[in-house]
């Protein structure tokens, strides 16, 4: 496994390399030179308003919570130190996951139960807007014939299976997928292979499988609406882009937006296992902007400031983890109903 990463962390690095090699960075230089101040502003608050959403999507999954601007302002702290890890650590961006349940436990009283039941149908949901996003992409990518038919095949292709990938993921949550694992793990020579401790760990997740089926049976609306805020940091995602590009110099319409966005997801979820997307981030960033605006710079130029922005929220996630890790845990009471107002706490 360690050296699986470490050779996807070449391969993204030497991908890196050609992309500056190729690329004017004297051009590249220039344009980022003309965004102004007030261009920052709204890019880092297009983004900023869209994490909210994203907290807000991942309130509404957990049981027991009111949803209030309190809860989201919670939320978002813990999205955030969970959001630093994913992008320092090689886990195919869920290093930050038990770091989340860990805190919801220790700062807000959430069993860890419902914390862990809470991630996944919080992955489930932005997955689910994502394949929204990414097919409306595609769309605009056939009617505007911007791609060569290689790329566009690709791409498709790359949707499909994306497409696959989130229907056995929902499935299994469904469908008890975890215990019909377990059991066939007992039966089969692989699970005598393994542990005993490993098959019977298994053993905890049926807790979090009843609270998995019970979301999807009796709170559609809460996850039709947790869809939607996820949608919502999706389209702040691309509002950035637009602000951005035009801060440029390279005048783009919203729908153009919607295209990079759309595009730089897909590659990112197909190469999920390239530590921190180095070398395929930027790559696509230049191929989808090349293809819309002629000019490989601009892609790369956007891919800059997309990585400042990540050095940015690295930074406050990291800050972040750091006042939780001083904070008094003993005074928070957990929220007991869906109703009840929440407890005083931090």
């Amino acid at each position: 496994m360690k050296r699986f990463v470490l050779g996807m962390l070449l391969l993204g690095t030497v991908l890196l390399g050609v992309v500056l090699w190729q690329t004017n960075l004297a051009e590249v230089g220039a344009r980022l030179r003309e965004v102004g101040p007030w261009a920052v502003v709204g890019i880092l608050g297009a983004y900023f308003v869209g994490h909210l959403m994203l907290a807000a999507s991942w309130l509404l999954t957990v049981r027991g919570v009111p949803c209030t601007p309190r809860w989201i302002w919670r939320m978002w702290r813990v999205l955030m130190v969970g959001s630093a890890l994913e992008a320092i650590t090689p886990f195919a961006g869920l290093g930050g996951e038990p770091v989340k349940a860990i805190l919801l436990k220790r700062h807000y009283g959430i069993p860890f139960t419902d914390g862990a039941t809470s991630l996944v149908l919080a992955r489930m949901m932005d997955l689910l807007a994502q394949m929204i996003v990414i097919s409306v992409g595609f769309v605009l990518i056939l009617r505007a014939g911007v791609l060569d038919p290689a790329y566009r095949a690709a791409a498709g292709a790359g949707l499909a299976l994306f497409a696959l990938a989130v229907l056995a993921f929902l499935l299994a949550q469904t469908r008890r997928g975890f215990s019909r694992l377990r059991v066939w793990l007992e039966r089969s020579p692989l699970g005598k292979r393994l542990s005993e401790r490993a098959v019977e760990a298994l053993n905890s997740v049926h807790e979090v499988e009843d609270q998995l089926v019970a979301f999807y049976g009796l709170q559609r609306p809460r996850a039709a609406l947790s869809v939607f805020f996820a949608l919502v940091e999706w389209t702040g995602n691309a509002v950035a882009i637009w602000i951005a590009m035009n801060a440029l110099g390279y005048p783009t319409g919203f729908s153009d937006a919607i295209v990079i966005e759309a595009f730089v997801a897909l590659v990112r979820s197909t190469f999920f296992f390239v530590p921190g997307d180095i070398g395929t981030q930027e790559a696509a960033q230049v191929l989808i902007c090349a293809a819309l605006t002629g000019s490989p710079e601009a892609g790369l130029a956007l891919a800059t400031i997309r990585r400042a922005r990540d050095l940015l929220w690295i930074g406050c996630g990291l800050a972040i983890g750091g006042t939780y890790s001083i904070r008094n845990v003993t005074d928070f009471r957990p929220p007991s109903t869906p109703g009840s107002p929440a407890s005083p706490g931090s």
